[in-house]
């Protein structure tokens, strides 16, 4: 991976966040959501757990982070991650809109959502992230698969915002570790990286397992899918590598803006692609 040259101050984030939120897709919900009789058997075998798991209030995450704040003095980290939760909240909330519009029933438990909440709420800031960058990856490729399994137009507009959005979710996610690792030793940190590969790949089997209906519904076989999300994963290791960044000036990158969005102070350093 091409050397970057410096991640975000949280600051930036914010301002992203902010930014994002004010120019976001017109979704037509006058459309309703119809769906032949095995579009919706797919929707209704996975997309519910899908809604609950983006519906998380991320509390014990943002106690972590306001811990991290005090100690590092990076006060805006907790208001960035908190706007990058309030856009998972309006993931959940739309998603679930679909879930209504369509006449499939909500969920209000899953095994899977447990373990997972679980598994983050037991450890410190950087091995939840590392969870969540895992989550965020397979989302990238589910919603891919979600938006080429029906014709509904809300649905498939409502999956180019969630996609656009993710591309960012995982830079977020994948730049605060890179920060978190800036002063490990290089072979903790290919330790670590290797943890997160043997990691991805037990997760996407449960996730295969449990979404495979829709999953192949939307393009993907077992082999397809799992491709594609070590392929997202390489990325994401680039990105979350401290060795590809110049430490310890902070120095900013340019932002990744639609043509409609550019920023005038950007100076292009980065380019990115989703």
């Amino acid at each position: 991976m091409k050397t970057l040259q410096a991640v975000w101050s949280s600051q930036r984030w914010v301002e992203y966040f902010r930014r994002n939120s004010a120019s976001l897709m017109i979704i037509p919900w006058e459309l309703g959501v119809s769906l032949s009789a095995q579009e919706r058997r797919a929707v209704e075998s996975s997309v519910p757990e899908f809604q609950l798991g983006e519906s998380s209030d991320g509390l014990r995450f943002i106690e972590m982070a306001e811990h991290y704040a005090l100690q590092s003095g990076d006060v805006e980290y907790v208001r960035a991650l908190k706007l990058f939760i309030r856009e998972e909240q309006r993931h959940g909330r739309e998603l679930g809109k679909v879930l209504d519009l369509a006449g499939i029933p909500r969920i209000s438990h899953s095994w899977s959502d447990v373990v997972f909440r679980w598994s983050r709420h037991r450890c410190g800031l950087g091995l939840s992230i590392a969870i969540l960058v895992t989550a965020e990856i397979i989302a990238k490729i589910y919603y891919i698969a979600v938006r080429a399994a029906t014709t509904s137009a809300p649905i498939r507009r409502l999956c180019d915002q969630i996609l656009q959005d993710e591309v960012e979710h995982i830079y977020f996610q994948c730049e605060r570790l890179a920060i978190l690792r800036r002063h490990w030793p290089g072979f903790v940190v290919r330790l670590v990286h290797a943890w997160h590969w043997v990691f991805m790949a037990g997760t996407s089997v449960v996730v295969w397992r449990k979404h495979r209906l829709l999953l192949r519904r939307g393009g993907y076989g077992y082999f397809s899918f799992s491709g594609a999300v070590f392929s997202e994963l390489k990325e994401a290791i680039g990105i979350m590598d401290p060795r590809n960044y110049h430490w310890p000036a902070m120095l900013e990158r340019a932002p990744l803006v639609n043509a409609a969005q550019k920023d005038e102070d950007a100076h292009g350093q980065i380019v990115r692609s989703s």
